[in-house]
């Protein structure tokens, strides 16, 4: 199934999308319109799907006929819904092992239908382990922030070593195979040639650059696991005059749940996400990448809260005060947001804006070397790229 092409021709692209959380998601939307903009195609897309977390419908209406899930290990949660238990999650992930490896000979049979020239790899496990098995000789590009872990400038702390470790062993294993390991960062950082990673600027979709933002009178927040809504309401009882707008995964209760005036909690809806996002004072979140990301475009104040246990989130939490674009703690007191929507800077964000405002045209050079068999290191990037990261 090897394919070469001419330096000229249309690439037909296939993309692995991990599907538990948003952000691997929307990254992926962003890329195939940034291919199809330049006149490449998408021509399937496998996409893990947890089945406690549905597919958001405006990920279904954007890859409708491209679209084949299965089922993908998910986040072990503790009694209080709020941390994760990453052991329990490893040990239920490798039980189920033959059960998500049951769909192997699938993918293999849409991949020989499909005949792409080049597969990206969006953090997808199941991803990894078909490259490796099954060796399409399709070249592959794998797409995460999680690269990051092997550069020696982002932050980790000193604690949770083995986690650590954990997590750069999954992170390999997604990209078993790939010629080349796109790292999204919030800032230019120098590439590691010798891992196969370039540093570039995070993948927001048209709609979050094309969005208007404007400053208004509600806090909105997002938050991974439902556990987090009774501290929250405990806040807004003692601080009513907060207009707070909450984003959860409930699917259980009304689309629009308000325990009373100026608190309401949203069944994840992108539209309404986006609207609120770029209407909102300042924005707080559990420490994920991708919305952490729209936040700082749009020119938010950011309070990070990492879910408990979560060391990836703990660590993405340090890397955005690195990058001065968000304050963190450990739990959902909201004056530490007001604080900072007082004395707020706007500077670190435009220089984020231009950070990845700049850095779009990188991809599709790099994409469209590896798919032709060019090393990706001899390809040169646009001159808006920061110093530091070429």
């Amino acid at each position: 199934m090897t394919h070469r092409r001419g330096r000229d021709s249309t690439l037909r692209v296939a993309f692995f999308v991990q599907g538990e959380g948003r952000g691997h998601m929307t990254q992926a939307l962003a890329m195939k319109r940034i291919l199809e903009a330049s006149g490449h195609q998408v021509v399937a897309v496998f996409m893990g799907e947890n089945p406690h977390r549905p597919l958001p419908p405006f990920v279904r209406e954007e890859l409708a006929g491209l679209l084949f899930t299965y089922p993908t290990p998910a986040f072990t949660v503790d009694r209080n819904r709020k941390g994760v238990l990453p052991w329990s999650t490893v040990f239920r992930a490798i039980a189920k092992i033959p059960r998500y490896w049951a769909v192997g000979p699938e993918i293999h049979r849409r991949m020989r239908e499909t005949s792409p020239h080049l597969i990206l790899n969006f953090y997808d496990l199941l991803g990894g382990l078909y490259v490796f098995i099954y060796r399409p000789g399709i070249p592959v590009v794998a797409v995460g922030h999680q690269f990051l872990f092997f550069h020696p400038e982002f932050p980790t702390g000193r604690e949770n070593w083995w986690d650590i470790q954990a997590i750069k062993w999954n992170t390999l294993l997604t990209a078993l195979g790939a010629r080349l390991r796109l790292a999204l960062s919030f800032t230019a950082l120098p590439d590691l040639p010798h891992r196969r990673i370039r540093v570039v600027p995070p993948l927001l979709r048209d709609a979050v650059l094309d969005a208007d933002p404007a400053g208004g009178k509600h806090i909105l927040i997002y938050v991974l696991n439902p556990g987090y809504a009774e501290e929250l309401d405990r806040w807004h009882r003692d601080h009513p005059e907060v207009e707070m707008h909450c984003f959860w995964d409930r699917t259980d209760v009304p689309a629009v749940t308000s325990p009373r005036k100026g608190l309401s909690f949203h069944r994840l809806d992108d539209r309404v996400f986006l609207d609120l996002l770029a209407g909102c004072r300042g924005y707080a979140s559990t420490a994920g990448f991708e919305s952490v990301c729209e936040a700082a475009f749009l020119g938010k104040p950011i309070l990070l809260v990492p879910t408990g246990k979560h060391v990836e989130q703990r660590c993405n939490a340090l890397d955005a005060a690195r990058a001065g674009i968000a304050r963190w703690r450990n739990d959902f007191d909201l004056s530490d947001l007001l604080d900072e929507i007082e004395g707020f800077d706007p500077g670190p964000r435009q220089s984020f804006r231009d950070w990845v405002k700049g850095g779009r045209e990188a991809f599709l050079p790099l994409l469209e070397a590896v798919a032709h068999g060019v090393a990706p290191r001899w390809v040169g990037l646009p001159p808006t790229r920061s110093p530091e990261g070429t």
